[in-house]
């Protein structure tokens, strides 16, 4: 029987001395290595421990009795020898066969695989639904994106055309004038011929020395009157500007339809019309130290005490709710804060805490409340987590949009509008526009 000649690294089977073949196992209590012809006549008890073939049976064997490693400590999970078991660390502690607790490692391995299996399918699973919701995310973001171009389209195309009707107007005018005015240019250019060959008979009149000739020709009068004629007030005073005020009424006019088509070019593009939502201020929740306008809109600072009446929802902070109570859709509202050097606004939760001036009842500072501020930085904050919100110009009015059952809180600066955070929330009870009111400070609700 011929084998292949092995190479360097291969482990030769100890038994055939006429060839070298390749070993199929090592056992570790002959410490000998074998070939499938001699492995089928080896001892089959179990300490003849067979393991693939190795040179290094060294590393098989007790490190600190120098024999056979037999058995698995389970306490430890070390291996060891007889050794080690009897008069060793590990005396009566439970041990296992190698083999025994090789084959009990081996099924620990396979449920973990199993369970490793299971894990992989749900994750595949999640993973491959997340890539959908990707997906979606990419295609809408796409399909509002075309929509939002598509209406700056169309307000481009009415801006464009009243563009070039307040052009055309311009360019009438601009005609009617001209002509106005190259007519009286034809004129005078006329009369200055005129002139010039008057200016040349009379001079040449005056030259001569006949006095008879010069008697007899021309009398002074009608020279006179030939060189003084002058052009009528219409030819000689012409009206040469444009008349902004048509240009004017043409643009307001425009702008005023303009304004008026606005909703309803949105509306063509399948925008949602978002309405402001009529909020009020809830004096029954304000601070003693707030004073409530008339007309409910307006929050401002006092040193003195109002002296209200103490009431179950009136805060012991300096704050102040909205009377509504908004529980579903969507809403939107705008607070003027150019007249506070400092301020908290947001929203809280109806069961927000109101007899205790700290953290549990301060909007912000809770899991009940939701807020946008400024003291010496602009940021936002919830259950007493600050984030920094940047923007290039000072906030004097804030818009703030709840979608309650789509879980969004939405800030916006404006003038210039532009988006400073969002919350993503679940809003499981009624929430209440919230403010807080600083010293030499006063907010308004915006009509």
């Amino acid at each position: 029987m011929e084998h292949p000649n092995p190479s360097e690294k291969e482990i030769l089977c100890g038994y055939c001395v006429n060839s070298k073949v390749p070993a199929t196992k090592t056992c570790l209590h002959c410490e000998a290595s074998m070939c499938d012809e001699h492995l089928n006549t080896h001892a089959k008890s179990k300490e003849h421990v067979l393991v693939e073939p190795t040179s290094s049976i060294k590393d098989m064997k007790c490190s600190i009795h120098d024999k056979l490693i037999e058995f698995c400590c389970s306490k430890d999970g070390a291996c060891i020898c007889v050794s080690c078991c009897i008069v060793g660390e590990h005396r009566g502690h439970k041990v296992d066969p190698l083999a025994d607790a090789f084959e009990k490692r081996k099924a620990s391995l396979n449920d973990i695989i199993d369970n490793l299996n299971v894990e992989s399918e749900e994750n595949e699973k999640k993973l491959e639904r997340l890539l959908t919701k990707q997906a979606d995310v990419q295609g809408a973001a796409a399909s509002v994106n075309a929509r939002v171009t598509a209406l700056f389209r169309d307000m481009t195309e009415q801006l464009e055309a009243l563009q070039q009707s307040a052009m055309s107007e311009v360019s009438r005018q601009e005609e009617q004038a001209l002509f106005r005015v190259k007519a009286s240019i034809q004129q005078l250019e006329k009369r200055r011929g005129e002139i010039s060959k008057n200016i040349s008979n009379i001079q040449g009149l005056r030259n001569m020395t006949d006095p008879l000739t010069v008697l007899r020709g021309t009398s002074t009068e009608e020279l006179k009157r030939s060189g003084s004629r002058k052009l009528s007030e219409g030819d000689a005073q012409v009206n040469g500007s444009v008349d902004e005020g048509s240009v004017s009424l043409i643009l307001h006019m425009g702008l005023l339809s303009f304004t008026d088509s606005l909703l309803d070019l949105k509306a063509i593009r399948q925008f949602s019309d978002v309405k402001k939502t009529n909020l009020s201020l809830d004096v029954n929740t304000a601070h003693s130290k707030i004073i409530i306008s008339s007309d409910l809109k307006c929050a401002s600072y006092s040193s003195a005490s109002q002296k209200y009446a103490e009431t179950p929802e009136r805060f012991k902070s300096c704050q102040v709710l909205s009377i509504n109570e908004l529980s579903s859709g969507q809403h939107y509202w705008e607070v003027d804060v150019s007249e506070a050097p400092r301020w908290i606004v947001g929203v809280a939760s109806k069961s927000i805490q109101r007899k205790v001036a700290g953290n549990e009842s301060f909007i912000g500072y809770n899991n009940k409340s939701w807020t946008l501020f400024f003291q010496k930085y602009l940021g936002t904050s919830y259950n007493n987590i600050q984030n920094t919100v940047a923007s290039n110009s000072p906030v004097k009015a804030v818009g703030i949009h709840l979608n309650y059952d789509g879980g969004y809180l939405s800030f916006y600066q404006l003038q210039p509008t532009r988006h400073l955070h969002t919350f993503s929330a679940t809003f499981t009870e009624p929430i209440l526009a919230a403010f807080y009111i600083f010293e030499n400070s006063s907010i308004k609700l915006k009509s």
